[in-house]
């Protein structure tokens, strides 16, 4: 059985679904959380076409239905629930499900111990399934109803105004990478003050924090030769910070500044008091930070119009939304408390990225300086080609054997604490071979937040990598090609004029769900692979080298002659005009 989703739209307090099936194929909403299940009334539309409708209104009995999410699916036949072989002979997409909530339930110590985990299979199993049995599998929603799920949000007011009960739908992804869609149903209440965020303890965090930070710019004076490398999601600098630090110290600024770096992990752990006290105090103590990626601190403090507070973005620009450009999305930012509000300035790489970066940080054009990225100073240098090929050479000697394939994909989900990348996409076994029949070398660089490296069998040991530790940049100097997806990391590449594929195989649901701020189909410059035939058919006959980029991917991949770093610092330490970086006066109206 499958069912169709062809349209959805709303009728009052009714929502409509049309969608074509079986007679047989009855919708529901389920909600986990309560196991509940309420079905749609359908009526025949024409032959094998239905319309299903639920009132909002009579969702929970004589009350509109309960707050939560809610999924759209079919209900699982209880003459099914009897034994999980008569459930996986039905159903047999069922087992991911299954075995992913296995491992869920099991300690983490066992959560690979595969024996352990088809014990909690036969024990469990079943049950678990029939304690939620929804079934999402055999929906499948036609293109132009998930384009426009923006404009299926559904607001009702009541009491004056004051109040208000809204849905809205949200696409998400199953254990099988399938998409399906929640109805969300909250309550909302009016805010007056939209600054402060009523009742809520994030709220009365960040009125601490401001307290807190506030008493020290009164009690300890700020040192005006201070400069602050500051960064809260690793311990150790960027490379682009690196390169601004280096190239201070090459200029003898040392004896002029005070230069102080701060580096730890708010994401790691539960965090303590004692160093958010130490990042407000080197703050207020600090005339110039520089920041490279999201810094939650300035979510909660306004650093003061004394400070200038540099953004050094390390990437040049991708296809994923970030910032803004996702704003509406599941963690996007707040519209008026973001660290992205608080930057002076931001780096980028050329000014064909204004207007993308004025959207991602949600500041004007004129505070982004195009320097280019320090991090690139010395990357087209004849001299760090050669030095850094012969480390990596020296390092893996397999790479002057054969084509060298590296494949930096970004991470899947909000963040750092949820990043991951769905590795069932890749077929290994296919991976090998054709890497042994093209004589190739297959090289995984994954994205540092994600925290689950590939599973390599032993025997594929000598054609395929994981070198996640190692310096994507270096990488560069031995691959023949690059494989990434929504990343920037092509940006750098393009640099060195060599092929870039673009593999999607999850294009709708990550546009969906994470959001692209471009179009991967009309602007990515290489290759573009929707599925994994088509990727090895593309590395296999070496595609890639017909395609020829488009000519904005090479425009806003252009890096300028010089020292990126002498141009920030010249600008912002500084305070001089340094030619192309500011804004000119008639920029709007180029």
């Amino acid at each position: 059985m499958s069912v169709t989703i062809h349209d959805i739209r709303w009728k009052a307090s009714y929502l409509q679904v049309e969608y074509s099936g079986e007679a047989d194929d009855h919708l529901f909403l389920y909600r986990v959380k309560s196991k509940q299940f309420v079905p749609f009334r359908t009526t025949l539309i024409d032959d094998g076409r239905y319309l299903g409708q639920v009132n909002l209104v009579l969702g929970g009995g004589r009350e509109v239905l309960p707050k939560g999410e809610w999924i759209l699916c079919t209900k699982i036949d209880d003459d099914l629930l009897t034994d999980l072989d008569t459930l996986l002979a039905a159903k047999p997409h069922l087992i991911k499900r299954i075995e992913h909530d296995a491992r869920r339930k099991l300690p983490a110590a066992l959560r690979e111990d595969e024996t352990a985990v088809s014990e909690n299979i036969r024990e469990f199993g079943l049950s678990r399934i029939a304690a939620h049995p929804y079934d999402m599998h055999d929906i499948v929603y036609d293109s132009a109803v998930l384009g426009r799920l923006d404009n299926l949000d559904r607001v009702f007011r009541y009491g004056k105004n004051h109040y208000a009960y809204a849905g809205v739908f949200v696409p998400k992804t199953n254990v099988e990478g399938r998409i399906y869609l929640v109805l969300d149903m909250s309550f909302y209440m009016r805010n007056k003050t939209p600054r402060r965020r009523v009742g809520s303890k994030r709220q009365r965090e960040k009125d601490i924090f401001a307290v807190v930070y506030s008493m020290m710019t009164r009690l300890v004076p700020r040192k005006q030769d201070r400069i602050l490398f500051f960064k809260e999601n690793g311990d150790e600098p960027t490379e682009n910070m690196a390169a601004l630090r280096q190239r201070m110290y090459e200029r003898g600024m040392q004896h002029e500044f005070d230069i102080r770096c701060r580096f730890r992990n708010v994401f790691a752990g539960k965090q303590r008091v004692l160093p958010w006290l130490r990042d407000l105090f080197a703050i207020a103590r600090s005339k110039y930070i520089f920041i490279d990626d999201y810094t939650p601190v300035f979510n909660f403090i306004d650093p003061g119009d004394d400070v200038v507070l540099t953004q050094i973005w390390h990437a040049g620009v991708g296809f994923k939304s970030v910032g803004y450009a996702r704003f509406g999305l599941k963690g996007s930012p707040d519209p008026y408390n973001s660290a992205h509000r608080r930057y002076t300035y931001a780096l980028i790489g050329n000014r064909y990225l204004r207007t993308i970066y004025s959207e991602v940080f949600g500041i004007e054009e004129e505070a982004l300086l195009a320097t280019g990225m320090p991090r690139l100073d010395h990357f087209l240098d004849e001299e760090t080609g050669k030095a850094s090929r012969l480390e990596m050479v020296e390092r893996y000697p397999w790479a002057e054997q054969g084509r060298v394939i590296v494949f930096a994909p970004t991470f899947r989900g909000t963040g750092q604490r949820t990043a991951h990348y769905p590795y069932d996409v890749i077929d290994m076994d296919q991976l090998y071979e054709m890497c042994v029949r093209t004589n190739s070398y297959f090289v995984f660089e994954m994205h540092h937040f994600i925290k689950r490296r590939p599973d390599i069998p032993e025997e594929y040991g000598d054609r395929i990598f994981d070198l996640s530790d190692e310096s994507l940049n270096k990488l560069f100097f031995i691959a023949d090609v690059l494989v990434t997806d929504y990343s920037s990391c092509f940006y750098d590449y393009l640099l060195l004029k060599k092929p870039v594929v673009f593999f999607v195989p999850d294009k709708t649901a990550y546009s969906l769900i994470r959001g692209v701020q471009r179009s991967v189909d009309e602007l990515a410059p290489g290759a573009i692979c929707n599925d994994f035939d088509e990727f090895m058919d593309v590395l296999e006959h070496s595609r890639y080298e017909a395609v020829t980029p488009h000519p904005s991917s090479i425009d806003r991949a252009i890096e300028r002659s010089g020292l990126a770093s002498d141009r920030a610092i010249d600008t912002i330490i500084y305070g001089k005009d340094v030619p192309g970086v500011c804004m000119s006066s008639n920029a709007h109206m180029e």
